[in-house]
């Protein structure tokens, strides 16, 4: 029993091994360093622009209050109304076509 547990340990300590320090999913870049691709970016950002520049970008862009929250949504409304209402017309010519086909069908016969 007191294997099983030394096992254990050890396959946790090489998967802790094998991920990313920063978001501890992402796989690292090698064995060597420390953050998958992503986090070694976002790291990177944050050595050339400073922490304080970075987190009021994300705060501004990634925070929302419930205005913002409610414009986004009345947003996507519009997006989804104005959709349909391009669609209208289309459905209505495939419907005129096909009435004024079997109309002409119906003549010839």
């Amino acid at each position: 029993m007191h294997r099983y547990k030394l096992y254990k340990y050890f396959i946790i300590i090489i998967y802790k091994m094998t991920n990313c320090y920063f978001c501890e999913e992402s796989p690292r870049v090698s064995y060597f360093s420390y953050y998958c691709c992503d986090c070694a970016m976002l790291r990177r950002m944050l050595l050339i622009n400073g922490p304080k520049k970075c987190t009021d970008i994300l705060k501004r862009t990634l925070t929302r209050d419930a205005t913002q929250i409610d414009f986004k949504i009345n947003q996507e409304i519009k997006k989804l109304v104005l959709k349909e209402i391009e669609e209208l017309p289309k459905k209505e010519e495939k419907e005129s076509y096909a009435s004024k086909t079997r109309s002409k069908a119906n003549l010839t016969k």
